[in-house]
């Protein structure tokens, strides 16, 4: 079972110290360091190179988007999951567009966060039920959009947090027919990154599975 590298940059010491215990008794994961702060979590990631950064927005001395702008730059491939108390809409939509690849909030289970961190090391999204609901409408409605039965099956598989590969071999289509759906997904949705669909599949809660009548 190969094992995923996790970095933790958590400014909290008594929380960085229990995730890192959380991480470590897991067989297939383990915690590579603790960043107190938003320099040390950028050096830290570009000098241990760990497969996902778990990492808290309100940092000292660099904030986390500020720590993913940076990483972006730099070209890294860590995949980040945005570990925070920031609930508010404004400060996920800015994480989701910078590629974070999962939002789980602080007051969520540690069984919720394991599943996250299995997910995204698989190379998929994950974004929670609490944050998702966060896209809906100012008066709580979903928006009116039509889609295709093709893009209603897919866009409920990316919110299962399946990735094009594993949409097409499920479907039976290929890959590039997979990436151009949730090419105009994105444009008939207004969205930006597969995180944000995911999160879009989760709130509107796609209806069951429609067969698809083409590609």
């Amino acid at each position: 079972m190969p094992t995923t590298r996790i970095l933790i940059a958590e400014d909290h010491a008594m929380l960085a110290d229990a995730l890192s215990m959380l991480l470590n008794v897991q067989e297939d994961m383990q915690c590579v360091g603790i960043a107190r702060d938003g320099a040390s979590a950028l050096r830290l990631t570009l000098q241990t190179q760990p497969d996902i950064l778990l990492l808290d927005l309100g940092l000292p001395q660099l904030d986390g988007l500020a720590v993913m702008k940076a990483l972006q730059a730099q070209a890294s491939l860590v995949r980040t999951i945005v570990v925070t108390a920031r609930m508010d809409a404004g400060s996920v939509r800015a994480a989701l567009a910078l590629g974070a690849a999962g939002y789980v909030p602080k007051n969520e289970s540690s069984s919720e966060l394991l599943l996250a961190v299995r997910r995204v090391a698989q190379g998929r999204s994950y974004i929670s039920n609490e944050i998702a609901n966060l896209f809906m409408d100012a008066d709580g409605s979903s928006p009116a959009i039509k889609l295709t039965a093709s893009e209603i099956t897919i866009l409920q598989l990316v919110g299962e947090g399946f990735t094009s590969k594993e949409i097409g071999i499920k479907l039976g289509i290929s890959e590039g027919t997979v990436r151009k759906h949730r090419e105009n997904l994105r444009s008939k949705l207004g969205i930006r990154n597969s995180a944000e669909m995911a999160a879009y599949a989760i709130r509107t809660q796609a209806s069951s599975p429609i067969e698809p009548k083409g590609c």
